[in-house]
């Protein structure tokens, strides 16, 4: 059973953490920069940051305030609220977020979907649904934050969301939202069975059996909480520790990252004359300065994923021993793990016959995809997207 996360959500109007009750009656609940502080070492696994009025007041995220969250913690951050196109995506991937959640413009142009998920990928494209049950036992899609009613059944649009490239939905209950008294399992259910990718359980959330019955009953992959950590009714690490044991696979303890270690990177290192360090050959780089890299387990042979570094994204592979990587969406220097723990240890680096692609061997420190997995190639050609 793969690790499930736990997310703290902030719900942001005006620059102030806000919570309220189905959406409505909101009250101030703190300052998200030194909140996202406070949760990264309390030890929770991601955080959202929604700009819950952007798309109502067709308002921009506040990209500052997006920058100074991001330099503050070490954990994944998915930032949404007023995306309507893939530029204003970039801003915000480039402001430090590692994902988007996008809801309105979504509904409102499906398509921004896929053009999301081929730019920067589906890892960084979150569809968040809002939606309410309905007398026919259906549960219908809501936008601008919560205020209008669309008429699109909420399971056919998770799955078309799917289809169209995401990554990740977020299913918030409006009916359950504030209220403390646990998720809506029916659309939980009924959502996670008709997608193949991560559903992040929302709205509801007042204690930890609400989030194991999340786990354990509506078949969640993260469960994520605004009220009752904002308030501390709960607290993370007494949470996390009720549901490990109820037998749900959880990260107890902030990771330690480790230090480097001398390698022998025979045939990529060589010496350089007066010890400078590693010497980074010459390899065939792409337009953009760029060459992909393929790791592999180096205990198993197994290949877990594909990256691009340029040179010097090589030479601090080298120098560290971490495997470190160019992200080419939020343009800057990735070191893997670097906040979730799983760390790839670097133990050698062979070019192909081209020198236009690099085969890095290493030890995962854990599950090496995002979604858990531990390769991202965990799926036949033939399964459904």
């Amino acid at each position: 059973m793969l690790t499930k996360r736990v997310i703290a959500c902030f719900d942001v109007d005006r620059g102030r953490v806000v919570k309220g009750i189905s959406f409505v009656n909101l009250r101030d609940a703190g300052d998200p920069v030194e909140m996202a502080a406070v949760y990264d070492h309390a030890g929770v696994d991601e955080l959202v940051f929604l700009d819950i009025t952007a798309s109502h007041e067709e308002r921009e995220t506040v990209i500052e305030m997006v920058r100074r969250t991001a330099d503050r913690v070490f954990i994944p951050f998915t930032v949404g609220g007023g995306l309507r196109s893939p530029d204003d995506m970039r801003r915000v991937l480039e402001a430090g977020a590692d994902k988007i959640a996008i809801n309105t413009a979504a509904v409102s142009d499906p398509a921004l979907i896929n053009a999301g998920a081929d730019r920067f990928g589906s890892q960084c494209i979150v569809v968040a649904i809002d939606a309410k049950a309905q007398d026919d036992g259906g549960f219908e899609v809501y936008t601008h934050g919560g205020r209008r009613p669309t008429g699109m059944d909420a399971v056919a649009w998770a799955r078309e969301s799917a289809e169209r490239g995401a990554g990740e939905i977020l299913l918030t209950s409006m009916d359950t939202d504030g209220h403390q008294n646990g998720f809506a399992l029916p659309m939980l259910r009924a959502v996670g069975e008709a997608v193949s990718i991560p559903v992040i359980a929302s709205g509801g959330a007042g204690s930890a059996r609400h989030m194991i019955d999340a786990v354990t009953e509506g078949g969640a992959d993260a469960v994520l909480a605004a009220s009752i950590f904002h308030f501390g009714t709960c607290k993370i690490p007494d949470l996390k520790a009720e549901m490990a044991a109820a037998g749900i696979p959880v990260r107890l303890e902030r990771p330690e990252y480790p230090a480097a270690v001398p390698l022998s990177l025979e045939p990529l290192e060589r010496p350089i004359a007066g010890g400078a360090g590693p010497a980074v050959p010459s390899l065939t780089y792409d337009a953009n300065g760029l060459i992909a890299v393929i790791v592999q387990d180096d205990a198993t042979g197994d290949v877990l994923m594909l990256g691009y570094m340029d040179e010097e994204a090589v030479r601090r592979t080298l120098e560290k021993g971490l495997v470190t990587f160019w992200s080419r969406s939020r343009q800057e220097y990735w070191t893997k793990g670097e906040t979730s723990g799983n760390v790839l240890r670097l133990k050698g680096i062979r070019k192909d016959c081209d020198i236009d692609a690099l085969l890095v061997r290493a030890d995962p420190a854990g599950p090496t995809c995002h979604t858990g997995e531990r390769s991202c190639f965990y799926r036949d050609i033939a399964d459904p997207d």
